[in-house]
């Protein structure tokens, strides 16, 4: 396997949300304890984009194993495209695996089985969207149930692992973190429900019905507008109740610029020419919310010291 054909089945780009988790539950962790525990944080992240790399894998393997039309294998599935074995996307799935399980099972040693369980939970989703006598990318909770865990599930490991040590994880804490995923999980639903509404007539061929299918292409953008409205919504509601730092309002100046994105595809629903824009939009509005977080809890550190 060739390194681009990797980086594709991989879908390496989107591993940057996991950077992106990881420097939100940090700048959480010292905007409320001063603390973050580096060591198993960093740990726990490494094994988060190994498992995220693997399941990538597993997606595009299931995806083009259960596909039942023949223009599906040869001109959309990353497999197909570049005729590339099953057998051999499999040996790299599988060899894959062996890193994280050990990282895994020393994370579980050092802090305990609760770590066990979220990660279970985290893969099985994983691996359940695209495998399984039902997968859930076949069903119309694919789009919600991905959304949560990717935006919820996820910082949720880096929580625990960066404060159980320190004696500060407790049931605030886990809402907490939450409720400051909450606009993050709107805006990955509203890009979910953009993939499938491009993709209802390959999925219909291919025997998926998603959320789409079931409301219509119609209702789904209606959806799509509203997720994208609550995202923003959120923030300010969120700053104004002290959860987040007041610098996140700075987010509300994106909005006319995201919206502007949004234009094309709400007008054309086109996988390879829209949809790369309401991927940007997503990406901008999730790094800059994040990032001024971050920011907050910069400014918060260096007021604290004077």
């Amino acid at each position: 396997m060739n390194r681009k054909l990797f980086v594709e089945l991989s879908e390496l780009k989107t591993t940057v949300l996991d950077i992106a988790w990881f420097v939100l539950v940090i700048s959480y962790s010292y905007l409320k304890f001063g603390t973050f525990d580096f060591i198993d944080g960093i740990l726990g992240f490494i094994t988060v984009i190994f498992i995220h790399i693997i399941i990538n894998f597993h997606n595009n393997y299931m995806d083009y194993r259960n596909s039942k039309d023949i223009s599906y294998r040869q001109k959309i599935s990353t497999i197909g495209i570049n005729r590339e074995s099953l057998a051999i996307v499999k040996k790299w799935m599988y060899g894959l695996t062996i890193f994280p399980l050990l990282l895994g099972a020393f994370l579980v040693y050092r802090t305990g089985w609760p770590i066990l369980v979220i990660g279970v939970i985290s893969i099985g989703i994983g691996l359940l969207y695209s495998g399984g006598p039902k997968p859930l990318d076949s069903t119309m909770f694919g789009e919600a149930v991905v959304a949560v865990a990717i935006s919820i599930l996820i910082p949720l490991i880096y929580s625990y692992l960066g404060l159980v040590g320190t004696g500060n994880l407790d049931s605030s804490s886990v809402i907490d973190i939450i409720i400051i995923c909450l606009p993050n999980t709107f805006a990955i639903f509203a890009a979910q429900l953009c993939n499938n509404i491009c993709d209802i007539e390959s999925d219909i061929k291919n025997g998926r019905h998603t959320l789409v299918y079931h409301i219509g292409k119609t209702n789904a953008l209606s959806l799509f507008k509203a997720s994208w409205a609550l995202s923003f919504l959120l923030i300010p509601i969120l700053a104004l109740l002290q959860v987040v730092p007041y610098v996140t309002l700075l987010v509300l100046l994106l909005y006319p610029s995201i919206w502007d994105k949004f234009q094309p595809y709400l007008k054309v629903q086109v996988k390879t020419q829209t949809y790369p824009l309401v991927i940007k939009a997503v990406t901008q509005l999730v790094l800059a919310y994040v990032l001024l977080i971050a920011v907050g809890a910069i400014i918060n550190k260096i007021m604290s010291l004077l």
